[in-house]
């Protein structure tokens, strides 16, 4: 489902519809259709497993998927979007992006790494954008990549670092 989201952001938003206000969105939307593809092969593979014990990463993730979901539209409809205009979790770049490391921060270790390189990269294009041009919902994902991916990495290293000594993880 998540590679759908991020195929549909690449596909509809960036190459139908952004494309016709910036040409950069023929590049992003490839970027974004190539993290559809990355997700839909590791989840193939089985790559990707959720269920972690309670740890503040799990806690952060849980914020964002809420965030994402719950907080994203209401903040749009509170700044004055209305429906069908607003920006909507599902279809846009940013909450989808919110979501999926809020979802990557609930995932097992060890995460396969590339998974973290186009969303980080929407993170820091898309949200420093959200403060130019004052779109408060996309603040969060300007944070969110520098939050996720330092707790991801981390967690990652303690799970290597449990196998090797021993320790269960």
């Amino acid at each position: 489902m998540l590679a759908a989201m991020w195929f549909w952001t690449g596909v509809a938003y960036h190459w139908l519809y952004f494309s016709q206000i910036n040409q950069a969105a023929l590049v992003f939307g490839a970027l974004i259709v190539a993290q559809a593809a990355l997700l839909a092969y590791v989840g193939i593979r089985k790559q990707l497993r959720f269920g972690r014990d309670f740890e503040p990463a799990v806690g952060v993730g849980i914020a964002f998927v809420g965030y994402a979901i719950v907080l994203y539209p209401l903040i749009g409809i509170w700044t004055g979007h209305a429906y069908p205009r607003m920006p909507a979790f599902g279809v846009m770049p940013c909450p989808v992006t919110i979501f999926t490391f809020g979802l990557l921060l609930l995932a097992k270790q060890p995460l396969p790494r590339p998974l973290l390189a186009i969303p980080l990269t929407w993170s820091l294009i898309g949200g420093s954008a959200a403060f130019l041009l004052g779109v408060p919902q996309d603040w969060l994902l300007l944070a969110s990549g520098v939050i996720a991916v330092p707790l991801i990495i981390l967690g990652g290293r303690r799970h290597s670092h449990a196998q090797i000594s021993g320790k269960p993880v």
